[in-house]
């Protein structure tokens, strides 16, 4: 035993030690590097708002000095006053070519677009055709604008001496090159990737379909400036530092695979250092497979194959180790149960052979007295007496010439004389129904009559104009046979039909409890298993249905004794 214990500790210490090592190496490598990462795309898509707002404040900053300069005041007052045409036609010339300069000298200004609602007049550094009427309409005053998945900032003039109709919009748009130099400088990380979004959530550049994915996962609502969510069977680092004064948001997003990249490859490089050490753990691993757990595997399946009621299972290889004592043991011991389980089993058959013996000794008398008995009753009724007699004739010559089994067929045979003859001194009717497939499969006897002999006494007796008793025999989808008899008697509530089963299930009967139903559900149970026991409930009539089922077995070869 020193052996194994020896090798189990050393293999468990080698194990131990190299799995804490990778995984303090690996969570701290994971978390310093994804910490760090974040860290940098966070500084970068801050910086690409900063430009951002940056270049905002330039555009609102010039529409202001645009609005108050002196070519655009010169222009506003000759349009009221209605000068001559030729200054007023130098004077717009003059405002465009301003206009011109300023777009010129502004990165990230694209266009520039003088409106003047009241008279519909438009002053553009693009040509008037491409000025379309929606973007016009839109027009507000110190407001950013989307229109086309343009980006707009509107200014309108206003003064004292001007009327609010007669005053006009300045629209400065934001160029597109700019916003890409924009998105493209947040791009930082590898793998990863920049949304600029519209304020309907909707990205102002194309996107792909894992974008399009990710901005359907997003709850905008609740979701914070930095988390983690999944899409498309990816884990995904996002990072929103919220919406720019221009109504545009940067949002960056980063496949955490990716980013952990480098973890991989240093985990990677630490695994190649640790290689002495593995392998010096492998050679212990052999051993202890080798001589542990090669050898439990074997008894294991061994006592498998014991608990699957294989009691000839044995291991016929004895190892050179302590597991050679355990093994030979163990052959030892499946032996000594496979010979006590089969003095057991012939114990046990004899046992309830027995017992059905002792149940069939007591109901023949029972049938007996029954029919004696019933024979004074009727004792001026010749007819009757004969009957009676002849069914009782037929069945002690059944009982010494039979086995230990009888046939459906003849079962309900006996049960049909009985019925017969209790139907004459009785105003009673009854009805079998059978399939002639049934007539010759094997069943204890005299199971169908004390059942039917309890509903004659106890239903149609006791109740006035109580008469029918049906017996209705049939095969059930699973190959088990079902009996039913039925009678329209008064019937038993169910706390009475539980209590009847209960008493009826005991080992010793009850005194008060009739022999004939307690014998057959003991019968029934002895000779087959314990859901072959009868059962009661409630017949069509309103009375009691009595049933048991059995699973047909092959006729025995023990002699009946009838008593």
């Amino acid at each position: 035993m020193k052996k194994i214990k020896s090798i189990y500790r050393i293999f468990i210490f080698f194990f131990i030690m190299i799995i804490v090592s990778f995984l303090l190496l690996n969570f701290y490598s994971t978390a310093s590097l994804q910490s760090s990462l974040i860290q940098v795309a966070r500084i970068q898509v801050d910086y690409a708002r900063a430009l951002l707002e940056q270049k905002s404040n330039e555009i609102e900053i010039e529409a202001d000095g645009i609005l108050n300069s002196n070519d655009f005041r010169e222009l506003q007052l000759m349009m009221m006053e209605k000068y001559d045409p030729y200054n007023y036609v130098m004077s717009v010339q003059r405002i465009k070519e301003y206009l011109t300069r300023r777009q010129t000298s502004n990165v990230g200004m694209a266009e520039f677009i003088l409106y003047w609602p009241g008279t519909d007049s438009i002053i553009a550094t693009s040509v008037r055709a491409d000025v379309e009427d929606g973007l016009l309409e839109m027009a507000s005053d110190n407001e950013w604008i989307f229109y086309e998945k343009e980006v707009y900032f509107v200014k309108k003039y206003s003064a004292d001496w001007l009327k609010d109709e007669e005053a006009p919009f300045l629209f400065i748009k934001m160029e597109q090159d700019y916003l890409y130099k924009v998105k493209t400088v947040a791009s930082g990380l590898e793998a990863g990737g920049i949304l600029l979004l519209l304020p309907d959530r909707t990205s102002l550049f194309s996107v792909n379909e894992e974008e399009r994915t990710l901005l359907k996962k997003v709850k905008w609502e609740d979701a914070s400036e930095e988390f983690q969510l999944r899409a498309n069977g990816r884990k995904y680092q996002i990072i929103k530092p919220g919406v720019a004064s221009n109504g545009l948001e940067l949002v960056a997003y980063y496949p955490i695979r990716e980013m952990m990249k480098p973890v991989r490859n240093i985990m990677e490089i630490t695994a190649r250092l640790l290689g002495v050490i593995l392998a010096v753990g492998f050679v212990f691993m052999v051993l202890y497979y080798k001589n542990i757990l090669l050898q439990l595997k074997i008894l294991t399946e061994k006592l498998k194959q014991v608990e699957g009621g294989d009691f000839g299972a044995r291991i016929e290889e004895l190892p050179e180790n302590e597991f050679s004592y355990v093994f030979d043991q163990f052959n030892k011991m499946v032996l000594r149960i496979r010979e006590l389980i089969s003095s057991t089993l012939k114990e046990q058959q004899l046992r309830s052979q027995a017992e059905l013996r002792q149940l069939q000794l007591q109901i023949n008398p029972h049938f007996l007295y029954n029919s004696l008995s019933y024979i004074v009753t009727v004792a001026d009724n010749p007819k009757a007496v004969t009957e009676m007699a002849v069914h009782l004739a037929g069945y002690y010559r059944h009982c010494t010439r039979s086995r230990s089994v009888t046939t459906i067929g003849e079962e309900v045979q006996y049960a049909k004389a009985y019925l017969s003859v209790m139907a004459m001194r009785k105003r009673m009717e009854y009805s079998i129904s059978m399939t002639e497939d049934l007539e010759n499969i094997p069943i204890i006897p005299l199971i169908l009559q004390p059942i039917i002999e309890n509903a004659v006494e106890h239903a149609i007796e006791e109740r006035e104009n109580a008469k029918h008793v049906h017996v209705k025999i049939y095969r059930l989808p699973d190959s088990t046979v079902r009996f039913e008899i039925s009678d329209d008697g008064n019937g038993l509530s169910e706390e009475d039909a539980q209590r009847l089963l209960w008493s009826l299930n005991q080992k010793e009967r009850d005194e008060n409890e009739s022999v004939g139903l307690w014998n057959v559900n003991q019968r029934l149970i002895n000779y087959y298993d314990k859901s072959a026991g009868l059962r009661f409930g409630r017949s069509i009539w309103g009375g009691l249905s009595v049933s048991f089922t059995i699973l047909p077995r092959e006729r025995d070869n023990e002699a009946v004794d009838c008593g």
